[in-house]
Formats: C-alpha cells, sequence, structure tokens
C-alpha cells in the first residue's frame, strides 16, 4: 500500500491518462487502418476511371512478365467477344471478367488479390492489388499515428508528478507551519491563498490552537496564582519559624531544622512556578534589549563560584565569542543560571564545569559541560519534562530544564542535553539564540555621534 499521497495521485492520474492514451491509440490506429484502406480502394477506382477515359489504349499490348512492381497495382482491360485481355500491365494474371461491378477478393498464384471491376459498354475494366502489399501500407500508416502517443505518454507522467508536486507545495508548507507550533508559537495558520479544499482542515488546525492555548493559559494562570497564594503563607511560616528558633528545645532541633529545611524547599518550588509561569506567559510588549551573553555567561559563573569553590570545584568560562540577542535579559541569565545551577548540582565534589561560547551560523550556543555522573540514554528524552528529575537523589524540584526550554523557545532558540562523547562521563548541556547582528550604518552613526 503506498501511505504518500503525492505517490498516490501521480500513479491515479498517471495510470488514468495512460489507459486513456492506450485507448486512444488503439483506435487512431484502427481508423488509420480503416482510412488507408479506403484510400487504397479509392485509388483503384480512379484508375479504372483514368483507364476508361482513354489511358486503356495507352497500356502495352504484350508486356513482359516481371517487368512490373509487386506493389503496382495491375490493370485489366478486355473487349467483348474477345477471350484474352485487350490490355493488360501483367499477363500472367487473368482475373474472371465476369466478377460482379464493384470491390471483391480472389486467389491467384498463392495470393489474395483486392479487384475492383467497372462494366462499360464497350469494354471491361478490372484494377486489383496484393492484398499482402495493402496490410504492410495500411500498418505503416497507422503505426505512424502510434507515434506521438508513444513520446507523449512518458511527458505526461513528468508533467502530471510536477503538477501534484506544485499542488501539494502548499501542504508541505503548512505542515512546516504546524511542526513549529508549540507552547510558545500558538499562532494560527493562515487561511489566505488556500485552496477550498484544505480551508476546512486549516479551520480545524485553528480551533485546536485556540482550545490549547486557552488550556495553556489556564494551567499557568492556576500555577501563578496557586505559587502567589502559596507564597504569603509559606512567607509568614518562615517567619514564626525563625522566631520560634531560640525556644526550641535542644533535644528537638534536629527535627526543628528540618521543618526549616522543608519550608525552604517549599519557597525554592513556589519560586520555580512563578519563574515556569512567567517564562509560559506571552511577550505582550515587553521591553527588549541587546543583551551581551559573554556579560551573562560571567555573572552566572559568578553566581554559583561561591558554592563551587566550597566544594573544591574547577568552574570556568573558556572561549568566549562577543555576541548579542534581542531579548530581557533577565530571562536570558535565568536560563544560563539554572544550566550551570544544574551542573553544580550534579558534579561531585572536586568535579570541573567548564563554559564555551561559539557561533554557529546565526546562532549563538552556550555549552555547560560537567564531569558528573551522566544520564541514563533512556531518560534524555524526558529530561525537559515538567517535575522529572534524573536522579531523586539529588534535591531539586525538576523544573529548572523546563524554564530553560520555555525561555529557549521564547526567543526562537533552543537546549539541549546529552552524555559526553569524549570517553568521560559527564553531561553537555547547550543552549542557543539567534544573534542579533548590527548593521554597518548602525555603527557608523553610533561612532559619529
Amino acid at each position: 500500500m503506498i501511505k504518500s499521497l503525492k505517490n498516490q495521485l501521480v500513479l491515479a492520474l498517471g495510470l488514468l491518462v495512460t489507459v486513456i492514451g492506450v485507448v486512444q491509440g488503439v483506435s487512431s490506429y484502427q481508423l488509420s487502418k480503416t482510412g488507408m484502406s479506403a484510400l487504397l480502394d479509392m485509388r483503384l477506382e480512379q484508375v479504372a476511371a483514368r483507364l476508361r477515359d482513354g489511358l486503356a489504349e495507352s497500356l502495352p499490348k504484350n508486356p513482359a512478365r516481371g517487368t512490373q512492381d509487386e506493389r503496382d497495382v495491375v490493370a485489366v482491360v478486355w473487349k467483348p467477344g474477345q477471350d484474352v485481355p485487350f490490355r493488360t500491365t501483367d499477363p500472367s494474371l487473368h482475373f474472371p471478367r465476369d466478377a460482379q461491378p464493384g470491390f471483391s477478393g480472389a486467389e491467384f498464384n498463392g495470393e489474395h488479390w483486392r479487384i475492383f471491376t467497372r462494366q462499360e459498354p464497350t469494354m471491361t475494366i478490372q484494377v486489383a492489388q496484393r492484398s499482402s502489399i495493402r496490410r504492410e501500407i495500411t500498418q505503416e500508416a497507422a503505426t505512424q499515428t502510434l507515434w506521438p502517443i508513444a513520446v507523449l505518454l512518458p511527458l505526461v507522467w513528468i508533467a502530471v508528478a510536477l503538477v501534484v508536486r506544485r499542488s501539494l507545495r502548499q501542504l508541505n508548507e503548512l505542515g512546516a507551519e504546524v511542526s513549529a507550533i508549540d507552547m510558545g508559537h500558538l499562532q494560527p495558520l493562515s487561511t489566505v491563498g488556500v485552496p477550498t479544499e484544505i480551508e476546512p482542515f486549516i479551520h480545524s488546525i485553528n480551533t485546536m490552537i485556540e482550545r490549547l492555548a486557552s488550556s495553556i493559559e489556564k494551567e499557568r494562570k492556576f500555577i501563578a496564582d496557586a505559587a502567589h497564594e502559596l507564597r504569603t503563607p509559606l512567607t509568614a511560616l518562615q517567619l514564626q519559624a525563625d522566631n520560634l528558633a531560640p525556644h526550641i528545645y535542644p533535644g528537638n532541633q534536629e527535627r526543628f531544622q528540618e521543618l526549616r529545611k522543608g519550608i525552604a524547599r517549599s519557597g525554592k518550588l513556589i519560586t520555580q512556578l512563578l519563574r515556569l509561569a512567567r517564562a509560559d506567559a506571552p511577550m505582550n510588549g515587553s521591553p527588549l534589549a541587546r543583551v551581551d551573553l559573554s556579560e551573562v555567561v560571567t555573572g552566572a559563573v559568578a553566581d554559583v563560584l561561591p558554592i563551587a569553590l566550597a566544594r573544591g570545584m574547577d568552574i570556568g568560562a573558556e572561549e568566549m565569542v562577543n555576541a548579542h540577542v534581542r531579548a530581557v535579559e533577565t530571562d536570558i541569565g535565568m536560563a544560563v543560571k539554572n544550566l550551570v545551577s544544574n551542573a553544580v548540582r550534579y558534579t561531585p565534589d572536586g568535579g570541573t564545569i567548564d563554559l564555551h561560547m561559539r557561533r554557529d551560523g546565526d546562532m549563538v550556543w552556550i555549552d555547560v559541560i560537567d564531569t558528573g555522573p551522566g544520564i541514563d540514554e533512556t531518560l534524555l528524552p524526558r529530561v525537559f519534562d515538567r517535575f522529572f528529575r534524573a536522579n531523586p537523589d539529588v534535591e531539586g524540584s525538576g523544573l529548572g530544564l523546563s524554564i530553560v526550554k520555555a525561555i529557549a523557545a521564547r526567543y526562537g532558540g533552543d537546549v539541549t542535553l546529552k552524555n559526553r562523547s569524549d570517553g568521560r562521563s559527564g553531561i553537555v548541556a547547550s543552549i542557543g539564540f539567534p544573534v542579533e547582528e548590527v548593521k554597518e550604518n548602525t555603527v557608523a552613526l553610533a561612532l559619529n555621534l
């Protein structure tokens, strides 16, 4: 079964055209044979008419045998009362003079002949032609009618394939637009110039996008509202715990500290939920600025440097490049810091974390490479899922990478996570953003100012 719609259309239309072409070819072949046979009969009648009009006297009385080409017609003229032909082009052939007027067929010397007999008061005229020669002439003429069809059929197949491909090109473009739809890009598909047959399909997709956008917006609002509602009581609970700390009996200090850690974890989770809600929210005219990525990387390293040094880690940024992106600076800083914080969290004490920047076409990438335990290959497709943690033993909310992915998608970027391929254990986390190129005239204007 052919699954490709394009191939199905090409095959169906091609076979249809082929069948029509074959039928037309057979019909043309038969009509050509019939028409050529009628022309040959007309030729016999015309020769007989010219012989009646006086041309018979010009025929030789005693022609030599075998002097006539076998493809020529044979003419025989009889006079009343004579047993031998008055004139003939081939003395070896004596057709029956009493044949009925008009066309008839007869066998002579092992060959079949097509004979036209014309009865006149003063003479009987017979003009004949070999049937084998007639078949050869009609088949040659009929075969000539098949050549155009034989040449056109392959060209029609090519034309059908090109037309179908051109017709389905818009479907491919729509498929690309649909594949680009994600939580950060929920724009309806345009119906301008769309074929009538595809409009219901486009309207269905747009309806689905609207429902999805509405559902995501409700989810985002719920997360944001819930985080805001929980933030106030948790803050009050933290203050009460701080006030209660001096009055805790020494024997209960351990359990009290566990309580405070639990409150702190809940506070961090709420903070992460609020960040995720902001990352998922539409831009809505948020002011964008030129963000220097090298400064963002330096700031992210500086933020985690005290923790890294306390654990004996070697962390640093190398191979920095001069690149800017158009975005909200806090968003880019949050995304990079989350990747660096993840590397610090999962890298054992004394490990190494390296940051690199690189250009790849119109994208600038930041690679965060650690020497941690890595992630099971089967779990890698799920690392960006919300609340997913590859290592449950390590403290975390499971929202950090989800926030990074949302921010990358928000600005047309991308983020990847993979195990190291240089023979060492660890993760390579990469985030990329479109580079904002500075136009030469803008730079020149700035210099003049």
